[in-house]
């Protein structure tokens, strides 16, 4: 066996609440110089923001503008990247087992997210696509703009299963590609999208004002949508409904459910229905040095005692605390204050130009939400340059066509 590499804080994964402990911590380490080290473990080496990863999908944004080089972050700093998969996490022996070996660490953050939640339906892993990783959105684009390419093709028929968040901006987003450049640039192609939902309304989540809108929105735009359905199979040309329903289907878009992983990584005694379960600190009640953080975490809100929700603002503020009570323990200080989150809207974006903002009992609907949206996860965004080159970006892309690009490598 290798010797293990030491580090003092050793954060697993680099999604949104992975990404944020290492800013945060970083930062907070310097201002009060504390000399530790980080280490950031992740199968890329690139940060994506996934909530931006839909626009990829539809070719309204490109990869490269939901993506961070994480060798830029440890850039010049006595911080580490290391590119390798998590295989194992032993709290006892505080040794996490990578594909590079063994990382021996003071204290570990596990930001390693979920995986898609097919609720072993027949057919729904093999033959539906997924927007949870950049490769996933960027083979989505890919398949849509084959299929427009194909000379034969007469119509392309796009099922979306699930309609939550992620699959309403889905729609939403190939409506306009529809609508807007495909009946320009593929004119004699159709484009059908349909969506479905188990519930009565889509967005289970939002305010009633918003789901009927949004679900009137989609039928004027002439979405089909099922509403009181539930897939029972997925095929390579169809998905069959419980009802006996048959929707004809190019390219299936899975965005309902979440698969919990924890217990891959970390022996049952540490895990809680597929999630760490956490204290009013986000660390483990059986090994204190143990943190986690984004969908990976399990804890219920003390005021609510409903669990915080897998959302990419809660994994943002999970990441801020978590670094704010580590180095609050390496620098010797004491930091006894409780997470609490408690959400400050929603902005979501259904398509170009046009998106919904919640905060409170206040909505807006339009182009100045969806512009809000825009603006808000552009700040989160790393370094000045990036800024300005993505926001240029988005600005010309407002005056032009989608990027109809197929990026597959020919072999």
């Amino acid at each position: 066996m290798n010797d293990p590499i030491k580090t003092d804080v050793l954060i697993l994964g680099a999604g949104i609440g992975g990404y944020e402990t290492f800013r945060s911590l970083s930062g907070l380490m310097k201002r009060k110089r504390v000399k530790k080290k980080i280490t950031i473990v992740d199968k890329n080496n690139y940060f994506t923001f996934i909530p931006m990863l839909h626009e990829v999908a539809a070719g309204s944004i490109e990869p490269t503008h939901c993506a961070v080089p994480l060798r830029e972050l440890v850039h010049e700093t006595t911080h580490e990247f290391i590119k390798s998969e998590v295989r194992q996490i032993d709290p006892d022996s505080k040794i996490v087992e990578t594909g590079r070996g063994p990382i021996a660490y003071d204290y570990c953050v596990v930001a390693l997210g979920s995986g898609t939640n097919y609720f072993n339906i027949p057919g729904a892993a093999k033959y539906s696509h997924h927007v949870r990783d950049l490769n996933a959105a960027m083979a989505l684009h890919n398949k849509v703009i084959s299929l427009l390419e194909d000379p034969s093709a007469k119509k392309v028929d796009i099922v979306v299963a699930g309609g939550g968040y992620t699959g309403v901006e889905i729609a939403g987003q190939f409506y306009d590609l529809s609508y807007k450049d495909a009946r320009l640039l593929y004119p004699h192609i159709r484009i059908n999208i349909s969506i479905i939902e188990s519930r009565e309304l889509l967005l289970k989540f939002m305010p009633d004002k918003v789901r009927k809108k949004i679900t009137q929105r989609f039928k004027n735009q002439g979405i089909n949508i099922y509403l009181n359905s539930k897939v029972k199979e997925v095929y390579k040309d169809r998905v069959l409904l419980e009802d006996g329903k048959q929707i004809p289907s190019d390219i299936t878009i899975w965005t309902t459910g979440f698969e919990n992983i924890a217990s891959r990584f970390l022996p049952e005694l540490y895990v809680e229905n597929g999630r760490i379960p956490v204290l009013k600190s986000l660390n483990h009640a059986k090994a204190d040095s143990l943190y986690a953080v984004g969908d990976i975490m399990f804890r219920k809100n003390p005021q609510s005692d409903i669990p915080y929700p897998q959302l990419a603002e809660a994994a943002h503020k999970e990441g801020e605390y978590v670094a704010r009570h580590i180095a609050a323990r390496l620098s010797g200080e004491k930091f006894t204050k409780p997470f609490i989150f408690k959400a400050k809207g929603t902005l979501m974006p259904i398509g170009d130009w046009y998106g919904v903002m919640v905060v409170g009992p206040f909505v807006l609907f339009g182009r100045l939400a969806w512009w809000i949206r825009r603006t808000v996860y552009l700040l989160f965004m790393p370094g000045l340059i990036r800024k300005i080159k993505i926001a240029l970006d988005w600005t010309l892309h407002s005056f032009g066509f989608r990027y109809i690009i197929e990026m597959n490598p020919k072999k």
